[in-house]
């Protein structure tokens, strides 16, 4: 039977509607029509959800291991300061440099191009007795200096400067020969082609087009997105979620970040694969997954994921929410829909995601509380 005015008003709102029941209904539609009709009531169902699908492309993280512009800046003045504005880049002056002023740490970094964890990787080829990894550097970085030095802490300040000065001389970390034609070193950029020299020479300032280049080739941010890029999937979707749960005093159990994560999780609750939230903690009713995707390529894994973790949910006798966001939902719109009818329409965005609240299972939690 052909979808009736009703019914398309029914399937365009879903996306939008507070009401699970309401969305429930939608679901009901589309699994009764046949054909054409069922190709019709799909498409209309996919595109309200769409509309609230918004890209995080755009989006970058905050932490607190980065720093803002005045203190980063603060930094530099110190690392300049402490190497006679580069004249003088010695095993001695960066050492003193950084025990005075830990942060100096983070200009330099960005000299070389480094992360923390790749820094730290460079000490350890470079001093090998070095156990120094990407978190102590980071604590180091942001911490104050300590009221007393340790000599665990000069060795630091020595191995770091000692793999500084070996990566700017081209004796630490080389292109390989045999792939010098494909690729290029991540000194050879203007402040850094010539060693400290170079570095000197652009303290006075660099052409606009220099920053327009950097950030062509991915230099503006970069070292942000790598350092973060795993907080970035929290931070959209989880987040939100976790301080929604949180102000209306809901009790949850929030899986912890990666594999041994989810299986924990799967393993408490015997739902598997584990999902991001399990509400409440105890007794659970409601499990929700959050996904993020940015390219149509990754939203076929995702959706079949929130698929599987749907069945499993409901062979618990517990009902599957979703939270997704991305561009890459729009890309892959027939993955969307799947994902709707998987979770009966309990399927959410970041714009939507206090609808949450309304579904019965959140709502016998918060009954009676302000």
């Amino acid at each position: 039977m052909a979808l009736s005015d009703s019914e398309k008003k029914i399937l365009r709102e879903a996306g939008s509607e507070r009401d699970p029941v309401s969305r429930q209904q939608a679901v009901g539609i589309v699994l009764a029509k046949q054909g054409e009709d069922a190709d019709e009531a799909r498409e209309l169902l996919t595109q309200g959800y769409l509309e609230h699908v918004s890209p995080s492309f755009h989006l970058v993280p905050r932490g607190d291991s980065m720093f803002a512009e005045d203190p980063f800046t603060e930094a530099y003045a110190a690392l300049a300061e402490g190497t006679d504005n580069f004249a003088d880049v010695s095993s001695r002056s960066l050492a003193t440099t950084l025990l005075a002023t830990p942060a100096a740490l983070a200009p330099l970094r960005m000299i070389l191009g480094l992360t923390h964890n790749e820094l730290a990787f460079a000490i350890r080829l470079q001093v090998p007795d070095s156990r120094v990894d990407g978190g102590r550097l980071k604590n180091f970085e942001r911490d104050p200096p300590p009221r007393r030095l340790t000599a665990a802490r000069e060795r630091l300040v020595d191995s770091i400067a000692e793999a500084v000065l070996a990566m700017m001389k081209r004796e630490l970390l080389p292109v390989p020969p045999r792939a010098a034609t494909y690729f290029h070193s991540k000194l050879d950029k203007r402040d850094t082609l010539g060693g400290w020299e170079s570095v000197r020479g652009q303290t006075a300032g660099v052409p606009y087009s220099a920053l327009l280049f950097q950030r062509y080739v991915g230099g503006v941010w970069r070292q942000v997105q790598d350092a973060y890029s795993e907080v970035k999937g929290d931070a959209i979707l989880e987040f939100p979620l976790r301080d929604l749960l949180d102000a209306h005093a809901v009790p949850y159990h929030r899986t912890k970040r990666g594999a041994s994560g989810a299986a924990e999780t799967a393993e408490r609750f015997g739902v598997k694969p584990g999902p991001d939230f399990v509400i409440p903690d105890e007794s659970p009713t409601l499990v929700v997954e959050s996904k993020v995707a940015e390219d149509g390529g990754t939203v076929r894994d995702k959706a079949a994921r929130i698929r599987t973790l749907s069945d499993a949910a409901s062979g618990r006798g517990l009902k599957a929410c979703v939270l997704i966001d991305g561009k890459g939902w729009t890309e892959r719109p027939n993955a969307l829909c799947d994902v709707v009818l998987a979770t009966q329409g309990r399927t959410y965005t970041l714009a939507t995601i206090e609808h949450i609240l309304e579904l019965p299972e959140i709502r016998a939690l918060t009954r009676g509380r302000a």
